[in-house]
């Protein structure tokens, strides 16, 4: 089964199933300020091993994502408020190339 996005209207999650391609496999990215400013959840589930990163881009950086946090191993049923929120600032969760061991790993966020 291939890496799958499962999006709502207050969620955002990437799961992974297998090795990602060459850019990553992400979830959706999420902006707060289009969501009313409420917290921003991050969390992982699943029994599957991989290295996580949370990535952000702001207006001044166009394209580029840039890491916030990166080669997480972040054990099944973890989440926390991500705080770091700004006007303008767009987050995505997901596991880079080479970063998936095994199992099914879902990780994005909710609010």
């Amino acid at each position: 089964m291939a890496n799958t996005n499962v999006n709502g209207e207050r969620y955002s999650y990437i799961q992974v199933t297998e090795a990602p391609p060459a850019d990553g496999s992400w979830c959706n990215s999420v902006s707060m300020s289009a969501k009313n400013a409420s917290p921003l959840f991050f969390s992982r589930r699943g029994g599957g091993s991989a290295n996580i990163a949370i990535q952000f881009k702001t207006p001044e950086t166009g394209s580029e994502w840039t890491d916030y946090e990166h080669d997480l191993t972040l054990d099944d049923g973890v989440r926390c408020i991500l705080e770091d929120q700004g006007h303008g600032v767009k987050w995505r969760a997901g596991v880079k190339s080479g970063g998936w061991s095994s199992g099914t790993v879902i990780i994005g966020f909710d609010w």
